[in-house]
């Protein structure tokens, strides 16, 4: 089994995402950290590793509003026809942006995982 190591925590969010070099299509936002994403599309897309693309990103939540990412694709899988992209984000117009989305990740799963961790009694008390 193969552990990987990740210096930038990964948060599973949902959205979509155009760029126009890869596919007239829209694909979908996978995961995304401060220093990359994973996107795929449900078509076989030709990408080129050497390449980079702009990327337009736009989440279900839309706390991030749209965010125009440059990024380079590090892997790419086709699996049942579909294609399975790992980008590493370059410098962006929308850096700032992002880096603000991942906080406001990061605080979200804070809470979660405090709300996690509280004792509750579950049983029901009739007065």
């Amino acid at each position: 089994m193969r552990v990987e190591k990740r210096h930038f925590e990964r948060y599973v969010v949902l959205g979509r995402v155009q760029c126009d070099e890869l596919s007239p299509l829209p694909g979908a936002v996978l995961d995304i950290s401060l220093h990359g994403c994973k996107i795929n599309y449900n078509v076989p897309v030709n990408v080129r590793l050497e390449e980079e693309y702009t990327l337009l990103l736009k989440t279900s939540d839309n706390a991030a509003g749209g965010l125009t990412l440059i990024c380079q694709p590090v892997w790419v899988r086709e699996d049942s026809g579909k294609t399975f992209i790992g980008m590493l984000v370059l410098r962006s117009p929308d850096s700032e942006k992002l880096n603000k989305y991942i906080t406001l990740l990061k605080k979200a799963r804070g809470k979660e995982s405090e709300s996690e961790n509280q004792i509750v009694d579950s049983q029901c008390q009739f007065l």
